[in-house]
């Protein structure tokens, strides 16, 4: 081995161990609302540590917590959700902690609610994206979940950024499928562009268990709520203000033949809602409108309305609202991160098989 590939080797080595080097993460002590007893709080603190499996952090003790805290003026674990700029400060130059784990559990009636999040100790922000909400009947039921809603939230921040599409608007009469059909075509075209969803039955059924199932341009605060209960970072939600089959009677000059043709309207618009903060990020507007006389008879010699209505709906959504939503400002940053995606692993291969010469 001559001396450049003892070097190239020796670079890969370092640049390794500076990639793999292990975060610190600490848990601060939960907070307890509505009445949890404190040695709950003290039993799910302990679950919590214990849930900590991952390589890519290693656990500060509580008691580097607390010195920590102490040195920036803060008592409990409440304290570091509503940190002032000084307290951000003081915290971004405190070394030895990356992340901080932040959990509140209250009770609700007879169920207990349990949220948390990541704070990024070097800025003293709240990663709004990194968020995991358990509703459950009593501790031992969290104890069973807590191990997976961990590893999701320590997770890489990207694979968390998910949207939820909600049930369209629908301001028309309309066949009873045009919701459901709508929703599967819009889900599955998403996928396609790449784009990460949280799946539309998982999304339906949360919703309903609370009580949220009919989300019906609802105030931002409400939307927000869905976004914690869905753990997403964005809703997609169509109106639809139109969706007509016309059927058109015509004459055959040369013959005296009569005969219908059919056009299908649809009409609306897609909003992408930030789940952070309830409000509309963008909205994409879609007028379209197929002239089925342009398919071949003998695909359409027995369709029924329904089957025009829903070859309208199969069409529209890929090839028309879909890449018009992609254009939107709120996915921007989702096409950059593909485009780099696609083009780095030719850029990857060339640098490990310079190494390998």
């Amino acid at each position: 081995m001559n001396l450049n590939k003892i070097l190239a080797a020796f670079v890969c080595v370092v640049l390794s161990a500076g990639v793999l080097a292990a975060d610190k993460l600490a848990v601060a002590e939960p907070v307890g609302k509505g009445g949890v007893p404190a040695s709950d709080i003290e039993a799910f603190w302990d679950i919590l540590e214990t849930s900590i499996q991952s390589d890519e952090y290693t656990l500060v003790s509580r008691s580097a917590l607390k010195q920590m805290m102490t040195e920036i003026g803060l008592t409990t674990g409440s304290d570091l959700v509503n940190l002032n700029s000084t307290q951000k400060a003081r915290l971004g130059q405190v070394e030895g902690v990356k992340y901080i784990l932040v959990s509140e559990v209250s009770r609700f009636g007879t169920r207990l609610n349990c949220t948390m999040r990541i704070l990024d100790a070097s800025t003293g922000e709240i990663d709004q994206a990194r968020t995991a909400n358990l509703r459950v009947k009593d501790l031992d039921e969290l104890a069973d979940q807590i191990e997976a809603a961990v590893q999701k939230l320590l997770s890489d921040d990207k694979s968390l950024r998910r949207s939820a599409i909600l049930a369209p608007v629908i301001k028309v009469r309309a066949p009873e499928y045009l919701s459901e059909d709508f929703n599967v075509r819009l889900e599955s075209a998403m996928l396609d562009k790449g784009l990460r969803l949280q799946n539309l039955q998982s999304v339906a059924k949360i919703l309903k268990k609370n009580d949220m199932d009919n989300l019906n341009e609802l105030e931002p605060k409400m939307y927000v709520k869905a976004g914690k209960l869905l753990e997403v970072e964005m809703l997609i939600q169509a109106t639809i203000t139109r969706f007509e089959i016309e059927k058109i009677a015509f004459n055959v000059a040369e013959t005296g033949a009569r005969g219908f043709r059919y056009i299908g309207n649809l009409e609306g618009n897609v909003r992408i809602i930030s789940a952070q903060t309830g409000e509309t990020l963008g909205s994409v507007p879609f007028e379209e409108r197929i002239n089925f006389r342009d398919l071949p008879v003998s695909m359409t010699r027995d369709w029924t309305v329904d089957d025009y209505g829903k070859y309208l709906i199969k069409t529209i959504i890929p090839q028309k609202i879909v890449p018009g939503i992609m254009k939107s400002p709120a996915f921007k940053d989702r096409n950059a991160e593909k485009d780099d995606a696609e083009k780095k692993p030719a850029g990857d291969t060339k640098e490990l098989e310079a190494v390998k010469d």
